[in-house]
């Protein structure tokens, strides 16, 4: 299999497939997995079981391909803006950084993680989470560094790491915070602090 085809996302289509990711996705983050049924979800989507069933097998399978849309959305922006991106790494990086911890910090992706935690007890669904959501971002994130570092501009050995390196670095103690409700919503102004840190840090272990 390609690249190109590993990371290809399954067809959202429009639709019934897509009205159920919308409410499913609603569903988890309000109630968590272990309380979303199945019945639940159809009656919230305004589908029949059957018509779950024809597009998802389970209930793990539908939370599975909720995440993986959300990293599908990611990827698409951050592809979005690394097209856009210059010799200006601070501000690139600024504003990848931006964007990655804006969607990590978001209501519903707070939720949905924590409702990947009652999930993860499921086999196999912690590492499909992890193929299908973080790796994909890192490796997006590492494709741009190596490119960065091809035209001079980073001294980087192992764009992979690198990647993993600064996306940690953007997450700070903001995300921690905000996962275990001691924080309840993350302003723009924690945003972008949090990022210009990470960017600064990022920058002086990287740049030659």
């Amino acid at each position: 299999m390609s690249e190109n085809q590993a990371h290809r996302p399954p067809d959202w289509c429009t639709g019934k497939r897509q009205q159920i990711l919308d409410g499913a996705r609603k569903v988890f983050a309000e109630l968590g997995y272990e309380r979303a049924s199945v019945d639940l979800i159809a009656s919230r989507t305004g589908v029949s079981k059957a018509t779950l069933y024809n597009h998802f097998d389970d209930k793990s399978a539908l939370f599975l391909a909720c995440f993986e849309q959300g990293s599908h959305e990611m990827r698409s922006d951050l592809e979005a803006l690394f097209s856009e991106t210059s010799d200006d790494l601070e501000s690139a990086l600024q504003a990848v950084g931006e964007r990655l911890l804006a969607k990590f910090l978001s209501r519903e992706a707070v939720a949905l993680y924590r409702s990947a935690l009652e999930a993860f007890r499921l086999p196999e669904i912690g590492k499909m989470l992890y193929e299908r959501g973080a790796r994909v971002t890192h490796e997006l994130i590492a494709a741009a560094l190596s490119r960065w570092a091809a035209r001079g501009l980073l001294r980087v050995d192992d764009p992979y790491y690198a990647a993993v390196q600064f996306v940690n670095l953007c997450h700070g103690d903001v995300m921690m915070r905000l996962h275990l409700g001691v924080l309840q919503e993350a302003s723009p102004e924690d945003v972008r602090g949090t990022v210009r840190r990470a960017v600064q840090t990022f920058l002086r272990a990287f740049r030659p």
